[in-house]
């Protein structure tokens, strides 16, 4: 759905200030660009699958979907967390604009991620109340323009900031 990602080489040197993780060995992964976007994707199709049975009214179902979506989530929150973000961190300059760039998208997913799982906990019961089946598809509609604004955001901006170590002469 959204390709946005495009490679670009800068040569890039040590940590990005207060937010490293000493003693680790995160390595560039050629693979997971292309994975963060497979995720993306995924994302989006269960977002579409539980928009469509809360159209449909399936309310029931919509709690099946919506644990599915919210696993993919979690994993792809992880997965950036572990490996994107500790990996920039300790190859971007901290006196770069890109330095500030990864900080603000860090903090800005803390809070889509807050938003996101408060969502799904409040529909996390059975059953719902008839305000609950009234509330429920404006509220994952703003959930749903938040979701494909960031996957646009990290596509065009923080993803083409992963490249390989520049190896020093």
């Amino acid at each position: 759905m959204f390709n946005f990602f495009k490679r670009k080489t800068k040569k890039q040197s040590t940590s990005c200030g207060d937010i490293t993780a000493p003693n680790t060995s995160i390595a560039y992964d050629a693979e997971l660009i292309g994975s963060l976007i497979d995720d993306h994707q995924s994302l989006l199709m269960h977002y579409m699958h539980v928009e469509k049975k809360a159209k449909e009214q399936r309310f029931r179902e919509v709690g099946t979907e919506l644990a599915r979506f919210k696993n993919l989530f979690h994993q792809h929150i992880m997965l950036e967390n572990v490996k994107l973000y500790v990996y920039l961190n300790r190859t971007i300059s901290n006196e770069s604009e890109n330095c500030e760039t990864v900080k603000a998208m860090r903090r800005d997913m803390r809070h889509i991620g807050k938003a996101v799982n408060q969502f799904i906990e409040r529909y996390n019961v059975w059953p719902w109340s008839d305000v609950m089946e009234k509330d429920f598809l404006p509220e994952l509609q703003q959930i749903g323009i938040a979701l494909v604004e960031r996957i646009k955001t990290e596509e065009e901006h923080l993803y083409p900031l992963y490249n390989p170590p520049v190896q020093e002469e």
